[in-house]
C-alpha cells in the first residue's frame, strides 16, 4: 500500500521541498507511485519550488549566473572565452528556466549544500582537528567517516542556517568554483599573472577575498584528510577539556595526542609529508582543481578502507605541476584593523573578557617566529569559519573556540621548549597510527619515492581510474585518470 496517496497534492509538494535532494527524492519516487506521479506532473514547479527553498531566485542573481556560467564551461575554450571577456559586468538570467535548466541547477546546488554543511558541521565541531579527518559522504549525506568509522561530529544542516548566512555560503563556494573554472592553475609568466590578479580585483571585493580564502582552506583541509587517509593517519580522541568544562584558551592534550599546532588545525601540507608525494606540492594544487575533481574522488573513496592504498598511489603518481594556483594572487594579509579583531582575547557568552595572567605576547610585523604563528591563526580561524555565521549560537559553549595570538604563542613554548628533545619528529610520530599501536617506535629514514617506482604503481591502479566527470552529473567512482602535465584537463 502506497501511504502517500491519500496525502492532498498540496501535502505531497511539501514533502518534496522538504526533502531539498534529488538523491532523497528520488528515493521517495522510486518507493511511492503516487508521489512519482505527482513529480512527473508537476514537474517544473516542483523542482523550482524545491530550488527556490535553496537559492531564493528574488535575492540570487549573482550566485544563479555564477552557477550558469560554471555549468556551461565544458572546455579550455569555453574557459578562454570567459577570461577574456568582463562577463561579470554584463550578465542576465534568462526570463524563464526550461525544466532541464532547472534540473542541472537542483543537481548543482544540493552537490554544492553537501560541500557547506560539511564545512560548518567541521567549523563548530568541538574538536576541530579530529572532525577535519573526516571524509564526507557525499552521495547519501550520511555524515563524515575516518575509514569504515561515522564520526560523532553534529551535523550543522543547511536549514538550521539563517537566510543570510545561506547566502553567503552559497555565493562563496559557487564563486569558488566559478574562479577554478576559469583560472584553474594560472601560468607562471608574471605579465600573466598581473593581468589574473587584475580580473581577481574586478570580480571580488576585499570581503569576498577573505570568504573566498576560508573556502579555500576549507578544501585543502579536506584534501589532508584524503592525505591522512593514504599516509594511514591516527584518528585523536576528543580531549577531555574539549568534551566539558570551561577553558581559557590553553589546550593540554592527552599524554600521546596530538601536538603543536596538529590539535589545533589541520595542516594538509604535513599529512600530504607523512604521505610521501616526493615534494609534488598537491595541498597547494589539488584544491584549485574545483569540485568535479574532488567530488569524484570523494565518490571513489566513500567509506570503504581498502581504497586508501589506491588513493594513495594515484596521489602519489599525480604529475608535477609548476603553475600558480589562482588563490595565491589573492591578496592573502588582513589589514591592521581585521588583525587586531583576531589578536584580542574573545569574550564570554556574558560578555565577560577572559584574564592573561603573565606574559602576554602580541604580533609584531616582520617577525619570522609571528609570521609562522600568524599563518596558523589565519589557518585556524578559517578552517573554523571566523565572521562566516550571524553570531556564535553554532560554536562550543565551553571552549575557546578561537584562541588569540597570545593563546598560540604560549602553546608553541609548551610545545618546542619544554617537552621534547626532537619536537618536530614528535609531532610526526603522534599523527601515525603506527606509532600510537607501538609498531614504529624507531624512526627509520623513508627511500625517496622515485619516478620509476610511481610508473610501476600507476600500472597498479589502472583498473580504477576513469574519465572526469562534472560534480553535479552521474556519479564515477573510478579516479580520474586524465590530469595532464599542464594540470589543465581535470576540470574538463
Amino acid at each position: 500500500m502506497d501511504p502517500f496517496s491519500k496525502l492532498p497534492l498540496l501535502v505531497q509538494t511539501e514533502i518534496l521541498f522538504h526533502l531539498q535532494s534529488d538523491a532523497s527524492v528520488k528515493k521517495v519516487i522510486q518507493a511511492s507511485p503516487s508521489m512519482l506521479w505527482h513529480f512527473v506532473t508537476y514537474k517544473k514547479s516542483a523542482i523550482r519550488y524545491i530550488l527556490n527553498g535553496i537559492v531564493p531566485f528574488r535575492t540570487s542573481g549573482d550566485i544563479l549566473s555564477d552557477a550558469l556560467i560554471i555549468i556551461d564551461i565544458s572546455d579550455q575554450a569555453s574557459a578562454k572565452r570567459y577570461k577574456e571577456t568582463k562577463f561579470w559586468q554584463s550578465r542576465k538570467l534568462p526570463k524563464d528556466f526550461t525544466v532541464e535548466q532547472l534540473q542541472i541547477l537542483w543537481r548543482f546546488f544540493t552537490r554544492i549544500v553537501l560541500f557547506i554543511e560539511d564545512y560548518t558541521s567541521k567549523a563548530t565541531s568541538v574538536y576541530p582537528p579530529r572532525a577535519y579527518l573526516g571524509i564526507p559522504d557525499v552521495v547519501d549525506g550520511s555524515g563524515s567517516y575516518f575509514k569504515e568509522q561515522r564520526l560523532e561530529t553534529e551535523v550543522v544542516k543547511f536549514a538550521a542556517l539563517t537566510n543570510a548566512e545561506r547566502h553567503r555560503f552559497l555565493s562563496a563556494f559557487t564563486r569558488y568554483e566559478l574562479l577554478c573554472k576559469i583560472f584553474h592553475l594560472g601560468d607562471t609568466d608574471y605579465e600573466e599573472q598581473l593581468a589574473t590578479r587584475r580580473r581577481l580585483a574586478a570580480m571580488c571585493r576585499d570581503s569576498d577575498c577573505r570568504i573566498l580564502l576560508s573556502v579555500h582552506e576549507y578544501y585543502t583541509a579536506l584534501y589532508g584528510a584524503l592525505f591522512a587517509h593514504g599516509a594511514n593517519a591516527w584518528l585523536p580522541d576528543i580531549p577531555e577539556l574539549s568534551r566539558t568544562g570551561p577553558s581559557a584558551g590553553h589546550f593540554v592534550p592527552s599524554d600521546y595526542g596530538l601536538l603543536f599546532p596538529d590539535n589545533t588545525y589541520l595542516d594538509a601540507r604535513e599529512y600530504e609529508k607523512d604521505m610521501d608525494t616526493n615534494g609534488l606540492h598537491l595541498a597547494q594544487s589539488l584544491p584549485s582543481c574545483g569540485l568535479d575533481c574532488l567530488m569524484q574522488i570523494l565518490v571513489c573513496v566513500r567509506k570503504e578502507s581498502w581504497h586508501d592504498s589506491i588513493l594513495r598511489t594515484w596521489l602519489r603518481t599525480l604529475p608535477y605541476s609548476q603553475s600558480i594556483s589562482w588563490t595565491k594572487l589573492l591578496p592573502d594579509s588582513l589589514n591592521e584593523t581585521e588583525f587586531h579583531c583576531y589578536s584580542q582575547t574573545r569574550v564570554d557568552q556574558q560578555g565577560r573578557s577572559a584574564i592573561n595572567w603573565g606574559r602576554v605576547t602580541t604580533f609584531t610585523p616582520g617577525n619570522q617566529r609571528h609570521e609562522k604563528l600568524k599563518a596558523i591563526q589565519l589557518a585556524t580561524y578559517r578552517q573554523r569559519a571566523w565572521g562566516l555565521f550571524d553570531n556564535d549560537r553554532l560554536y562550543p559553549k565551553h571552549t575557546n573556540h578561537f584562541p588569540n595570538f597570545d593563546d598560540l604563542d604560549r602553546m608553541r613554548r609548551e610545545f618546542s621548549e619544554d617537552r621534547f628533545r626532537a619536537p618536530m619528529l614528535e609531532r610526526k610520530h603522534r599523527r601515525s597510527q603506527k606509532w600510537q599501536n607501538f609498531e614504529e617506535v624507531l624512526y627509520t629514514p623513508r627511500t625517496p619515492y622515485s619516478h620509476k617506482e610511481a610508473i610501476a604503481d600507476r600500472d597498479t591502479i589502472v583498473g580504477h581510474l576513469g574519465p572526469s566527470v562534472r560534480f553535479f552529473g552521474a556519479p564515477n567512482q573510478k579516479l580520474p585518470n586524465n590530469i595532464r602535465e599542464d594540470w589543465r584537463q581535470v576540470a574538463y
